[in-house]
């Protein structure tokens, strides 16, 4: 009888030690950040980011990503249709910090990150080519769009580091080594520079140039909203 009432308070000690060590590792892991690498999909393009806890509350994640954008615009030029095709280039490096508010809570919002860091623009560009869509008469001359001329505008973010704030829930597993982010954020760029330069009939348009200039100076917010799935090199 002592020897079953002894095994029974060791089991009972066991029970209560297993308990305690779940208990515990939930609130030691790190539910946002595990140490992965995915890939990234978003407005600011493609890419791929390496994910690392720093601790049970904050996480590191590095990144670069690559935007090839290229778009038909129809417009108008005063009173006569136009035909633009707009190109954009924005090609970063990103280093962010996370901190994970409620790392401790049982549902998804421990997943919750706030992140603050930089990204790097090697490249930050936008080209927009513009002709006449019709054909034009002057008296018996018909004169086709590329006679008339091509109007370039050229709009240019200078090569820079820029700071970043965003929110994100991260590390949502999918299953034991793959986990679905989101991230919604921005960039804070550099004051655009813009160019313009017309050809043949059209060379006098670089009078404009200030105008544009002028209108977008504030057009500095880079919004980011990203997806993501990363592999975790661990099984959780």
């Amino acid at each position: 009888m002592k020897k079953s009432r002894t095994i029974l308070l060791a089991f009972t000690f066991l029970n209560l030690l297993s308990a305690h060590a779940q208990q515990t590792a939930r609130f030691i892991e790190n539910p946002a950040y595990k140490p992965a690498l995915g890939g990234l999909i978003g407005t600011t393009g493609i890419g791929l980011a390496f994910y690392h806890p720093l601790g049970v509350q904050f996480g590191l994640e590095v990144g670069a990503g690559l935007m090839p954008y290229n778009m038909q615009v129809v417009g108008t030029y005063g009173d006569y249709p136009t035909r633009s095709v707009a190109r954009a280039r924005l090609h970063n490096a990103h280093l962010l910090f996370g901190w994970v508010p409620f790392h401790g809570a049982e549902n998804g919002f421990r997943h919750l990150t706030i992140n603050l860091g930089m990204g790097y623009l090697f490249k930050a560009k936008g080209t927009i080519t513009t002709q006449l869509r019709d054909p034009q008469s002057y008296g018996d001359i018909e004169l086709q769009p590329e006679e008339i001329g091509t109007m370039y505008t050229t709009i240019n973010w200078k090569e820079s580091v820029t700071p970043y704030a965003g929110l994100g829930f991260s590390d949502m597993r999918i299953d034991e080594h793959f986990g679905f982010n989101i991230a919604l954020g921005g960039y804070f760029l550099s004051q655009p520079s813009v160019t313009v330069k017309g050809t043949a009939m059209l060379e006098d348009n670089e009078i404009n140039q200030p105008i544009i200039e002028r209108n977008i100076q504030n057009y500095r917010y880079l919004p980011n909203l990203q997806l993501g799935i990363a592999y975790s090199f661990y099984a959780y």
